[in-house]
């Protein structure tokens, strides 16, 4: 995929949303962190991303990630 900002060429990976909020390149594996409650998450009035909590494997989404722009790009 083409940064829509720059031009360059996307690397392509994962959006993970376990404690930190981080782009992981693809064939790499997450570490283990805590999850916070959904309520609480929906308190905050905070978008929810995939995969759902329970959702085993995790089905993170799919992102690219511009280093040179330090631009993340997902679907959710």
């Amino acid at each position: 995929m083409k940064c829509p900002f720059c031009g360059g060429e996307m690397e392509e990976g994962r959006l993970i949303s376990r404690g930190y909020n981080y782009f992981l390149p693809s064939g790499e594996r997450p570490p283990w962190t805590v999850i916070p409650p959904k309520s609480s998450l929906e308190k905050k009035n905070a978008v929810l991303l995939p995969p759902d909590r329970w959702e085993v494997p995790p089905n993170w989404p799919q992102a690219h990630c511009c280093r040179k722009c330090r631009k993340i790009i997902i679907d959710y």
